[in-house]
């Protein structure tokens, strides 16, 4: 049985009882009316006996006030119990109604996203030469992952073939997942001569040299900058020399 099934059930057995006591105690208060009205009118041989009958009377009717008052407690504070229940029950609908709103927009951002890179990338197509100097990635045990040079614009993340997500620098296969880096967590960026990083609303966040980076929010990435997504470490590192590609 539920909190909500137990509380509606007390309710229903308070409510019965309540309805019990009440006529036991109309009953109980007629019995004494009428035998005080004829008390006077007795002879003494009856007076003790009618005398005696409502004093036990008056006892009984004295307890099941109290059970009354009790029983009406009960009630007053189960209903409460079950309303408060019932508004959780709502607040937790509500909830996840609003989860579910927030999966189809963070789908709908990430289409955006990649419809984004995609005009961005023609773009740069459009306008000629981009100059990108070659950087490599280092992770915290020596091993170098090496940025494409063929493009300025390149998202960091983990793969996930069954969304059709393919980061153009996937960190997967160096178990970064558990180390808490997102699918599509941060976007590196080559233009005027300066490279930023932009943390895509990762579930674990991107951090530069220690600092917390605004999702959405581009920030320069100087040479030897220290990068963590989310526990993943990286020092972002320049490389011998720059390369000149057509996007």
């Amino acid at each position: 049985m539920t909190t909500r099934q137990a509380l509606a059930q007390e309710i229903a057995d308070a409510q019965r009882t309540i309805s019990a006591l009440t006529e036991e105690i109309a009953a109980t208060r007629s019995y004494i009316t009428a035998n005080e009205q004829v008390l006077q009118s007795q002879p003494a041989s009856l007076r003790a006996i009618t005398e005696e009958g409502l004093a036990k009377a008056r006892a009984s009717l004295a307890r099941k006030e109290a059970e009354l008052r009790i029983a009406q407690q009960t009630l007053a504070n189960a209903q409460r119990t079950l309303a408060k229940v019932e508004e959780i029950g709502r607040k937790q609908d509500e909830i996840r109604k609003l989860e579910q709103d927030q999966a189809t927009i963070n789908a709908l951002l990430e289409r955006a996203r990649s419809e984004l890179a995609r005009l961005e990338t023609e773009l740069l197509t459009m306008t000629g030469l981009v100059a990108v100097p070659p950087f490599a990635l280092v992770l915290s045990d020596g091993r170098t992952v090496p940025l494409p040079t063929d493009r300025a614009e390149m998202l960091i993340g983990c793969q996930d073939p069954a969304d059709h997500i393919f980061p153009d620098i996937d960190l997967s296969p160096f178990d970064a997942r558990s180390s808490g880096v997102s699918r599509r967590h941060a976007l590196l960026r080559y233009a005027g001569g300066q490279w930023t990083i932009t943390d895509l609303g990762s579930a674990n966040g991107t951090f530069v040299n220690d600092a917390a980076l605004t999702p959405q929010t581009p920030v320069a990435l100087p040479d030897g900058a220290v990068v963590r997504l989310g526990a993943f470490v990286i020092t972002f590192r320049s490389k011998a020399q720059s390369k000149t590609v057509r996007l």
